[in-house]
């Protein structure tokens, strides 16, 4: 069985989970958009919750993955698939990674249609057609961000379920004790100017930029200049933090392949 004919498999076997998903995105979109019509504009904020469960989504549906996989017996047959640990966690991953992906698509453009509807049914379209702007501007930003905050901790509750599994008595504390102390020491580690060093590059979003964004568009609407800020050149966001957070995903994952291969019992 090749690492696609995995992939292939993983998705259907969450492909049920996945279209309910899909259809509760939907219905709710639908009530924004009944709410938003009929009531009151203001309701646009409340799909703002859509964006944050993102960054749960793998978390839930890697440990439900890998949980129906003890629940139904199927782990003798799962971990002797002919395959390393490597392959069978990967192809559960990804196919979960690429369900959220759609998932997380499909909000946001949601989120977009509902904002261009609720602008119309604003008295002073000022606040709503400044949000669209940002949104059309930045909202890739923010895609990817969520992206891969959901991606880390889609690693997270994978280890601790590997470790779980590995350490029978305990395991559940002893694998989120070591994720808590892991995270604490990385989130050191960005203090650091070696993680600078390893991070800063690659300029995707400047201070100016993103200020100058706000003003133009205030400026604009008033005539005249409206914000007396200090604005700096410095970068706030770099393609180097993104790869670094990614090969840090790549890291977890191989640590917790490897407790599938050598330690982990069915």
């Amino acid at each position: 069985m090749s690492w696609l004919a995995l992939y292939i498999k993983e998705l259907r076997l969450g492909k049920t989970k996945f279209l309910l998903n899909m259809i509760f995105l939907l219905m709710v979109a639908v009530l924004f958009y009944v709410l938003i019509e009929r009531y009151n504009p203001f309701f646009i904020a409340l799909t703002i919750p859509l964006i944050i469960l993102h960054f749960f989504y793998m978390f839930f549906a890697m440990l439900d993955a890998l949980r129906q996989e003890w629940k139904h017996n199927t782990a003798v047959f799962w971990m002797n698939i002919p395959k390393s640990g490597w392959q069978l966690l990967t192809a559960k991953y990804v196919a979960v990674m690429t369900q959220l992906f759609v998932s997380l698509s499909l909000t946001f453009i949601i989120i977009y249609i509902l904002l261009k509807r609720s602008a119309v049914h604003f008295t002073d379209p000022i606040i709503p057609n400044f949000l669209i702007e940002q949104y059309q501007a930045y909202g890739w930003i923010l895609f990817v961000g969520v992206f891969i905050a959901s991606l880390q901790t889609g690693v997270v509750s994978t280890f601790i379920y590997m470790v779980a599994k590995s350490v029978r008595k305990w395991g559940w504390l002893l694998g989120t004790g070591i994720m808590v102390a892991s995270s604490w020491i990385w989130f050191k580690f960005q203090e650091t100017a070696i993680y600078r060093g390893l991070t800063e590059w690659g300029v995707v979003l400047e201070e100016e930029t993103l200020m100058n964004s706000f003003f133009v568009h205030f400026d604009s609407i008033a005539g005249e200049p409206t914000m007396d800020m200090d604005v700096t050149n410095d970068a706030i966001l770099y393609v180097g933090t993104a790869v670094v957070d990614l090969l840090l995903v790549v890291g977890v994952l191989y640590v917790c392949a490897w407790l599938l291969d050598k330690k982990v019992e069915a």
